[in-house]
């Protein structure tokens, strides 16, 4: 470990099994490159941006992949990673966007919140209030909420007020789901965090380097599990009410996503194969989710090792 490198000054930060593991990296064809680029980096920032490129290329050596670093394309941009595993090749490009919800206050929720619950529409609705809200407070936010909920649509969202005007909490409609009544999803009183568009503009900037006429893989990390749901409305759109659409049965409304989508029509139709990782800096594991484009059919043994390297994990929050 270089005395005055990125390793040793963010170390304390760091898993050491991992800090090891990467440090044998000193005589690697290809990874000594990116152990260089990690001990050169001095800002947080950038430390932590490169120390994501690591816990994907040390995921990669433990599951016997052959690893490249920074390949160039043809467009004079690179490719983080070209991997082969079981002779099925594929370019990678990591993206690290630091989510905001690092801060996790514990907030005493209020037996009164249970009564949204028992709202019959089949929605994941995000709730949130001020601390410190008197017992008549939660009451005016519980039934103005409840009055909102029975009449809003996916994507709704509504600010509760004092009399003096100001807010003391907020009810989001989020998404649709599988249950016949309400389930809520509890927010911060800093209010509701969408990481939708800073994690889409990264899926952009990661498609500006993909290596033409081959498969190419974009991985997305962030900070928390919860980001997950943002990642995928990045990537698949919004949710929606689908009035063009019949419902399921036993439904009145159809969901759908919207427009706004990285893979919503032909847009980016180079892209069929998306992932998104968690970082956690202690952590000895790696959370990942992948997903497939719709209409994608990927090779049989493609698919096998993208299961082996990408699949669900436990998440690390």
């Amino acid at each position: 470990m270089a005395p005055n490198g990125g390793l040793k000054k963010f170390g304390k930060m760091l898993n050491p099994a991992v800090v090891e593991d990467i440090m044998t990296w000193r005589d690697h064809a290809e990874l000594s490159k990116l152990l260089n680029v990690l001990e050169g980096h001095l800002g947080r920032k950038a430390f932590f941006d490169t120390y994501a490129e690591a816990i994907i290329a040390r995921h990669l050596l433990r599951h016997n992949c052959q690893v490249r670093f920074e390949v160039p394309t043809p467009q004079g941009k690179r490719a983080d990673f070209q991997v082969t595993l079981d002779r099925q090749e594929f370019f990678l490009h990591v993206k690290r966007v630091k989510t905001g919800r690092s801060v996790r206050k514990k907030l005493t929720v209020s037996s009164r919140l249970r009564y949204l619950e028992r709202i019959k529409r089949p929605y994941v609705v995000s709730i949130r209030w001020q601390e410190q809200l008197s017992d008549k407070q939660m009451r005016r936010l519980v039934t103005n909420a409840a009055d909102f909920i029975l009449r809003a649509s996916v994507g709704d969202e509504f600010s509760v007020l004092s009399d003096e005007g100001s807010e003391i909490g907020a009810v989001r409609i989020i998404s649709p789901w599988e249950g016949q009544h309400v389930t809520l999803a509890i927010g911060l009183p800093s209010g509701f965090i969408d990481e939708g568009p800073r994690i889409a503009k990264l899926m952009r900037r990661a498609y500006q380097q993909f290596m033409p006429q081959a498969t190419n893989i974009i991985m997305i990390c962030t900070s928390h599990a919860d980001d997950v749901d943002d990642f995928e409305t990045a990537l698949l759109g919004d949710h929606v009410e689908r009035w063009d659409q019949h419902p399921p049965r036993g439904r009145r409304i159809a969901h759908g996503r919207a427009g706004d989508g990285f893979w919503r029509g032909q847009r980016y139709a180079d892209s069929q194969i998306a992932c998104w990782f968690q970082l956690g800096p202690k952590s000895d594991e790696l959370a990942c989710r992948y997903w497939l484009r719709e209409g994608y059919d990927p090779p049989e043994p493609l698919l096998r090792g993208l299961d082996r390297l990408f699949a669900s994990q436990p998440t690390i929050d």
